[in-house]
This record gives C-alpha cells, sequence and structure tokens, in this order.
C-alpha cells in the first residue's frame, strides 16, 4: 500500500518527465529561436554564423522527426502484411466454403450452391463466359430458405458442351408474391495454392482466386 508521500513524489516526477520529453520536440525548438530573436540586443543582433548554425539544428530535428514517422508506418505496413500472409497460409489444404459467383469449369460437373436469405418460388441462374454472353439458363423451382446444391454439366443452351475455363453466375430468385428473395452463390473446395501480393493475400480455390474476407466457412 502507498503512503501519501510515495504517491505525492510519484505525481510530481510527472512533469519533470514531460518537460524533458517537450524539449525533444520541433515546435519547442523553433519558440527558443524564434524568442532568441524576439529579445536579442538591438546593439548586438544575432551572429549570421551562430543563426545559420541553429538554422541547420532545426533543418535535422525536422528531418529526423519525418524519417521515424516514416519508419514506423513501414513497420506497420509490415507487421499488417505478415499478419495477413501467415493467416493466408494456415487455409493451405483446407476444405472451405466461400461466397464465389465464378466458377471454372475443366470437363467435369460443375458444383455450387444457392443460398437464399427466404424460401423463392422461383430462380434463374444464368452461366456467362468471359465475355458477358449467356452460355446456359437453369431454371428452378420452390428453393428453401438457406443452401441449395447446383449442378451444370457444361451443356449450354444450344446442347453443346462449353469450352473449358471460367465462368460467371448470376442468380436471380422471386417469391409467390414476384418480389426479389435476396440470395447469392457459394462454392466448396480444397484450397490448392495460397498467393501473396502487394494488394493482399488469396487463394486459389477450384481454380478461382479468393479473399480471405469471401471465405464463410472452414471444415477440416
Amino acid at each position: 500500500m502507498l503512503t501519501p508521500t510515495a504517491t505525492a513524489a510519484g505525481t510530481a516526477s510527472q512533469p519533470a518527465a514531460t518537460k524533458q520529453n517537450d524539449l525533444g520536440q520541433k515546435d519547442i525548438f523553433l519558440k527558443l529561436l524564434v524568442a532568441q530573436m524576439q529579445y536579442q540586443n538591438p546593439l548586438k543582433p544575432q551572429d549570421p554564423t551562430q543563426m545559420s548554425s541553429q538554422l541547420a539544428q532545426f533543418n535535422m530535428v525536422e528531418q529526423q522527426t519525418s524519417s521515424n514517422t516514416l519508419l514506423q508506418q513501414l513497420v506497420d505496413a509490415g507487421g499488417t502484411q505478415a499478419t495477413s500472409s501467415a493467416g493466408g497460409a494456415s487455409y493451405l489444404g483446407k476444405n472451405v466454403t466461400v461466397q464465389q459467383n465464378q466458377i471454372n469449369f475443366n470437363g467435369s460437373p460443375s458444383n455450387f450452391s444457392i443460398v437464399a436469405d427466404y424460401p423463392a418460388a422461383q430462380a434463374q441462374v444464368t452461366v456467362l463466359d468471359s465475355t458477358g454472353a449467356a452460355v446456359r439458363t437453369i431454371n428452378l423451382s420452390n428453393l428453401p430458405a438457406g443452401s441449395s446444391n447446383i449442378s451444370w454439366n457444361g451443356i449450354t443452351d444450344s446442347g453443346a458442351t462449353a469450352a473449358q475455363g471460367n465462368y460467371t453466375l448470376d442468380v436471380q430468385a422471386t417469391d409467390t408474391q414476384g418480389s426479389t428473395v435476396t440470395s447469392h452463390i457459394e462454392q466448396s473446395g480444397i484450397v490448392d495454392a495460397v498467393r501473396f501480393s502487394a494488394s493482399g493475400t488469396t487463394m486459389i480455390i477450384g481454380g478461382i482466386a479468393s479473399t480471405q474476407a469471401n471465405i464463410t466457412e472452414i471444415r477440416l
């Protein structure tokens, strides 16, 4: 338990430490320099050589302060990047579900899920190629709320087999009154690779790149 004397001594020591820190600040240095010029003896003006020296010292303080700020920003950025990279690497080999409306058709059926906020009487999934042209329209009915598994075998509306590559899925769902039901596409797969870049960390799942923010579920 602290005695009144010890408490008072501890309190009194804090202003002294604060004053010492303030002396190192560039604005305090500038104020002292201006005060020296303001109150100098008119009969003995400030020596130009000393003035130049003091201005040079102020410039050094300014540069040092700016350098410290930039170094701290680099350290903070490096720490954030390292944390993000380490987090992304931990997903490698894991089975995850991501909110992603792109699929990679490699000749085998592409599986995905429609996640609806509440039951939908009708839903339509449109498969779009890289140019934005519709190659396949899948009509569905009576979708329950939650996740519904869907599969596209690569057959186009014309009956041909689609070229292998990346496609975009667009889903539109409505209820019995014709009102829009909020829904989105999700996919599950193994994280095959993790890529690091200046813009962030991305994971490759089924041939499609996705960010950590899109992951909705992780399974062992």
